[in-house]
């Protein structure tokens, strides 16, 4: 049994093929997802501006208090980026994809993304 599909236009609920939901709903589907994950990435990025393993690792104590503060200061400079941004460095830094599957995963060129990836690198380092 093939279950029924309706999209809601101006108070008005119409009948619609699976396709056709499919395409009406994906991108409001797609930015839930983009916030889920952004929701995500901040907690983790916080938890580890939180976390004592940094001191207390077998680091002298003045190295351990630099990784800190640059770690803070990082995290400062990534909420400045726009998300598109953000969503790259992130990929490629902390969940360590490579260039080439986080091109295929957006769907464009690996060039584009070293390019991408290195004008960033710069506005940070300007950053800090």
């Amino acid at each position: 049994m093939i279950e029924q599909r309706f999209i809601t236009i101006d108070g008005v609920g119409i009948a619609v093929t699976e396709e056709v939901y499919r395409a009406y709903k994906r991108p409001a589907w797609v930015e839930r997802k983009r916030r889920q994950v952004r929701v995500k990435k901040e907690l983790s990025l916080e938890i580890l501006m939180e976390s004592d393993d940094i001191i207390s690792s077998s680091k002298p104590f003045e190295t351990a208090v630099e990784d800190k503060l640059l770690i803070t200061v990082m995290c400062e400079a990534l909420k400045l980026l726009p998300s598109y941004e953000h969503d790259l460095m992130y990929a490629l830094f902390f969940e360590r994809i490579t260039v080439r599957d986080y091109a295929q995963r957006i769907g464009t060129n690996h060039t584009k993304v070293i390019r991408e990836r290195d004008r960033i690198l710069r506005i940070l380092k300007n950053y800090f």
